[in-house]
């Protein structure tokens, strides 16, 4: 060593370049995916990351306090009796930032990765029951004001009528199909929790990316949690569904910016 240390300053000051440095570099991993995040406007909790990348430095600094410790550059404090608790303080403070940077960066958005833009086209929510659908979002932005509503009935009338025939097909009638290959897309579908059974959730994709169905499962937890009440009593609702659902586009908004 340099520096004139007996065998056991050697250990610590190791254990604590250790800590120092795994922190540095998790900083600079979490700081790269969070620009990543930023730059591809994918959705994250801030707070989480913020309270996550506040601990990492903290334990930085301990590590760095004790370093310089050891080496005999801070004379003010004496530490000798503390540098044991030190060390597993910045441990456990380096631990948590980590998960609770990559709670924030990775569990919240639960689709990092998601590139929606060029990717995913059209959304629907369809009810079996009548095959009307009772909302959709058109993500490819066609200049269109005007909805096709012959096109929403021929589309959802087109998923049931695949999803029937396959059934039938394999005589397994209660099994779901999860999606549907066409020419030069994908349908993703998810089906209602519960009661909710009737509903299909329809996700038009170009590509078949895991980011896709989290996202389109995201979706379905917000419609059934925001629209609960009212969609145990559809049969009530006939011909009014647009007016109701419509606003559905602002969780739509939030959940892709």
């Amino acid at each position: 060593m340099i520096f004139q240390l007996n065998p056991a300053e050697e250990i610590q000051f190791l254990l604590y370049i250790t800590i120092f440095i795994i922190g540095i570099q998790l900083a600079i991993y979490l700081l790269y995916r969070f620009l990543k995040i930023k730059i591809e406007r994918l959705p994250l909790n801030k707070s989480i990351v913020l309270f996550g990348s506040l601990l990492i430095i903290i334990g930085d600094l301990l590590s760095l306090i004790s370093i310089l410790y050891i080496l005999d550059s801070i004379e003010t404090f004496n530490l000798s009796g503390y540098l044991y608790y030190l060390s597993f303080i910045s441990i456990i403070l380096l631990i948590f930032g980590l998960i609770f940077t990559l709670i924030g960066l990775y569990v919240f958005p639960s689709f990092y990765g998601f590139k929606w833009e060029g990717n995913i086209l059209k959304f629907f929510i369809i009810n079996q029951n009548n095959n009307f659908c009772l909302y959709s979002h058109d993500f490819s932005q066609i200049e269109s004001e005007v909805k096709s509503k012959d096109y929403e009935k021929l589309f959802s009338v087109g998923i049931i009528g695949i999803d029937s025939i396959l059934s039938a097909i394999t005589n397994t009638r209660g099994e779901k199909i999860n999606k549907i290959k066409q020419a030069d897309s994908l349908i993703l579908l998810e089906y209602g929790s519960g009661n909710l059974s009737q509903i299909i959730y329809a996700l038009v994709v170009k590509k078949d990316l895991k980011s896709n169905k989290n996202f389109l499962k995201a979706i379905k937890k917000q419609f059934e949690s925001f629209y609960r009440e009212l969609l145990s009593k559809l049969d009530t609702l006939k011909g009014s569904e647009e007016q109701i659902f419509g606003s559905f586009d602002i969780i739509i908004e939030d959940l892709i910016h």
